[in-house]
């Protein structure tokens, strides 16, 4: 569903509450004030993870993923990484390398193309956070999608990075404690401009 007539509709849903909340209160029917009041917060903390989402689509799973991580935040394991500073063709770069089991990214499937793309930025920009880095604003498809190139698989680059050309490499990691496997981030690389 797009989060622009989701928005739409939510207000409208309070609009209505506040109505009837208006008129529960001048025709003193106070033994459903306590109800409408329930609905009408219930309703604006919706609109609020809304407007706080920057996806121009979202699933009710989304929504459900972001209540979680707001009112149940993830403890943030402690990643054990590499960091690789160096100039390549008269353009430097940083590199970080995580070891396995690297973060967890937040991917989706493209049924057309059969690409790999972001679903969610949040699992890029925990992971920018967490290395003390700028996040990106907006999910990317998967490069090769775009350029049409072999190499370009399992890669992710966003140009407009504040500090420089952004591109993250996805792998499959291996979490040995739990018996998983999942797509997660093997590197980050910002190449200066």
């Amino acid at each position: 569903m797009e989060v622009a007539l989701l928005k739409n509709i939510i207000l409208a849903l309070i609009l209505i509450c506040a109505i009837w909340t208006f008129r529960i209160i001048v025709k003193r029917e106070h033994e459903n004030l306590l109800r409408a009041g329930l609905i009408l917060i219930l309703l604006g903390v919706i609109f609020f993870f809304l407007q706080k989402t920057e996806s121009e689509t979202i699933t009710f799973g989304d929504i459900r993923a972001q209540i979680k991580d707001t009112f149940f935040p993830e403890k943030v394991p402690n990643y054990v990484y590499h960091k690789e500073e160096s100039v390549n063709r008269n353009r430097r770069y940083t590199r970080y390398f995580f070891e396995s089991p690297g973060p967890a990214l937040s991917l989706r499937l493209d049924a057309k193309t059969q690409y790999f793309h972001i679903k969610n930025v949040r699992s890029v920009n925990r992971i920018l956070e967490y290395l003390g880095l700028p996040q990106v604003k907006t999910a990317v498809q998967e490069l090769a999608s775009l350029t049409g190139s072999r190499n370009d698989l399992m890669l992710y680059r966003w140009e407009d990075y504040p500090l420089g050309i952004l591109t993250v490499e996805r792998g499959i990691c291996q979490d040995r404690d739990r018996l998983d496997s999942y797509q997660c981030i093997v590197s980050v690389m910002i190449l200066q401009r």
